[in-house]
């Protein structure tokens, strides 16, 4: 509860269907009214029952704050997933919070159903007993499939009853529920020439292409040969014939729902079951049905298809410039479009961290977050935020009096974040949008974190040619490649150029009496030396084994920088206790920067004091 509002989540898949619309347009309706805000954790995809692998977006119901919910809603038929509901509903009992399932049956829920059975009766009795079919054929789901198993039982009871024998090898084929299959269960009933005068179809989707399929081949629906179907899907208005069925929609079972829950919060009763009756919708399928059975859909689906096409190529060039943002503050504020509204998006904290592969890592739920993006907040400041705090302006949000509808981002398989809608209105076609608006994102930021993640690769790479992996200075080719284009963007300025070149002295020796890795260690204490004693903008380079340089560019005191060098090794061999002192020979080189300038000949003056000094060094051991 929050505010004085009791919370009701709602799991569900494919929100954006206009069957769940209506329902959620109608449920959440009645639950603000009675003193309840409607949370929806919604999939763009349902899953398979028989599914072993679960999609990334399954992680929305991860989110679920229990701790804030007062009941839970879960859709079973919708998402087609037992592994997820049972992991709902283990957590919702861990903080006796009260399920109610929709479309399926689970111990210690209460249930609300329809009774597909009576459904399914209806449109059988319509076509046998109305309009005297002697010959019908079932079309059903699948061997053992429960739904398919109920509608044939159905279907031999009407027949008996009818004085229809039953005769299962002429009488009874199965299309899966889905397209192809019925297509190629009309094929054979065609080919076996034996036409039944009724084919009652376990579902409608196998219907729309039996009665394809029968035109195809010159038969008359209805005239023919009756075809009927059963869920009352909206498509049954947009084919030709218009489709005779039974309406088991989602929103007819909105009533039955708010009871359920407003009932199991009140008593914690947990035993009841709710169960609807289809209405049966007479078409043309049939015979039955008027000159305009449309019910306004039509226009409906075709105001939305021409709609998205305009967004969809805005969200695919949001999508390309989150994807070649050069940091994420830029990526966040691509989204700003007319195409993005009434959202929050918050993105895991690790997204930001370019030298973490998040495309590899194993992943684990942060309760860290970045808010991304928040159409709430016109100075559009990115912010941490906890998973607790669920969205900015949480509060203030839900007083609008719509659903908080959250969806999981994910690329390839690994979540990113998650998306909050917070419409300030139940306009259909903003709940069609969310299945496009969620692809941009998810496309969006995984190609940006990957292109980041990529770049971070480069620089490494670069990095092991441009420095020497030993003393961190400069590697010889990469310092000849700089300076050239240096020498070119610099050549007329008429800028002073020094070079310092420095030699480690003795290291022969500490290899031999110390070990190569006491020698590697002098050679990074003089070059750490070196670089110390420089200004920030010199080149400092390994330019061989043991010789170090530095290139200094525009005015300096070559004298003070020597002895500082000098001096930083001095401060090292006072503290290294090492059996050895690191010393090194130095010499300096003075010219003006030019197009002419050879760099050979400025290393070749500074080399000959170098040497001249390593002699002196010699002589007065």
């Amino acid at each position: 509860m929050i505010n004085g509002r009791r919370i009701v989540i709602l799991c569900i898949a494919r929100l954006h269907d206009m069957e769940n619309w209506r329902f959620v347009d109608a449920l959440n309706k009645k639950l603000f009214r009675s003193g309840c805000s409607l949370w929806i954790y919604n999939m763009t995809a349902d899953l398979y029952w028989e599914a072993r692998e679960q999609s990334a977006e399954t992680g929305v119901f991860d989110l679920i704050d229990y701790t804030r919910a007062d009941a839970v809603i879960y859709m079973d038929e919708k998402i087609k997933s037992r592994q997820i509901a049972e992991k709902v509903i283990e957590n919702a009992k861990a903080h006796s919070v009260p399920v109610v399932v929709v479309d399926g049956s689970y111990e210690g829920c209460v249930s609300v159903e329809y009774d597909y059975a009576r459904g399914f009766e209806k449109v059988v009795r319509h076509a046998i007993e109305f309009h005297h079919a002697r010959k019908p054929h079932f079309i059903g789901g699948s061997p053992g499939n429960r739904f398919s198993d109920e509608r044939l039982e159905v279907f031999r009871k009407v027949i008996g009853e009818n004085g229809i024998p039953f005769d299962e090898e002429s009488m009874v084929s199965y299309g899966d529920f889905w397209a192809k299959p019925a297509i190629a269960v009309t094929e054979k009933l065609i080919e076996r020439g034996d036409m039944p005068d009724a084919i009652v179809c376990a579902n409608d989707i196998m219907a729309f292409n039996v009665c394809n399929v029968l035109t195809e081949h010159g038969y008359a629906v209805p005239g023919d040969v009756i075809v009927t179907g059963l869920d009352g899907v909206d498509e049954i208005y947009f084919v030709r014939p218009t489709l005779t069925s039974a309406r088991c929609g989602t929103s007819g079972l909105t009533n039955d729902v708010f009871n359920a829950v407003m009932d199991v919060m009140e008593t914690g009763s947990t035993d009841k079951v709710y169960t609807a009756d289809p209405v049966l919708l007479l078409n043309k399928s049939c015979g039955c049905g008027c000159a305009e059975d449309n019910p306004g859909y039509l226009r409906d689906f075709n105001d939305r298809f021409y709609r998205f096409q305009d967004d969809n190529r805005v969200l695919a060039e949001i999508c390309e410039r989150i994807q070649t943002a050069d940091s994420v503050e830029i990526a966040g504020q691509c989204l700003v479009s007319p195409c993005i509204h009434d959202l929050c998006v918050i993105i895991d904290k690790r997204c930001t961290n370019q030298v973490v592969n998040m495309l590899d890592i194993e992943y684990t739920p942060s309760d860290i977050g970045l808010v991304f993006f928040d159409t709430d907040d016109p100075e559009f400041r990115q912010r941490t935020i906890h998973r607790s705090e669920i969205i900015p302006h949480l509060e203030e949000t839900m007083e609008h009096g719509y659903p908080l509808i959250f969806n999981e981002i994910d690329f390839l398989g690994i979540p990113l974040g998650l998306v909050c809608f917070h419409f300030k209105d139940c306009d259909l076609t903003d709940y069609v949008g969310i299945p496009q608006v969620l692809t941009s994102l998810s496309i969006g930021l995984g190609g940006f974190i990957n292109w980041q993640h990529q770049k971070y690769l480069r620089s490494q790479i670069e990095n092991m040619y441009k420095f020497d992996s030993l003393t961190g200075l400069y590697t010889r080719l990469s310092f000849i490649n700089d300076f050239s284009n240096y020498q070119k963007i610099h050549a007329e300025e008429n800028l002073p150029l020094t070079i310092i070149l420095s030699d480690l002295d003795g290291l022969k020796g500490i290899n031999d009496n110390y070990g190569h890795s006491a020698g590697d260690l002098a050679i990074a204490a003089a070059a750490e030396a070196l670089r110390k004693a420089c200004p920030t903008d010199a080149f400092c380079v390994r330019y061989g084994g043991d010789e170090m340089l530095a290139v200094i560019p525009g005015k300096c005191m070559p004298e003070k920088i020597t002895a500082a060098l000098r001096k930083n090794l001095a401060e090292f061999n006072s503290s290294s206790g090492l059996a050895f002192s690191v010393s090194v020979s130095i010499g300096t080189q003075t010219q003006v920067l030019t197009d002419e300038l050879q760099f050979e000949g400025l290393l070749e003056g500074a080399d000959e004091m170098m040497y001249t000094e390593k002699q002196r060094k010699k002589r007065q051991k």
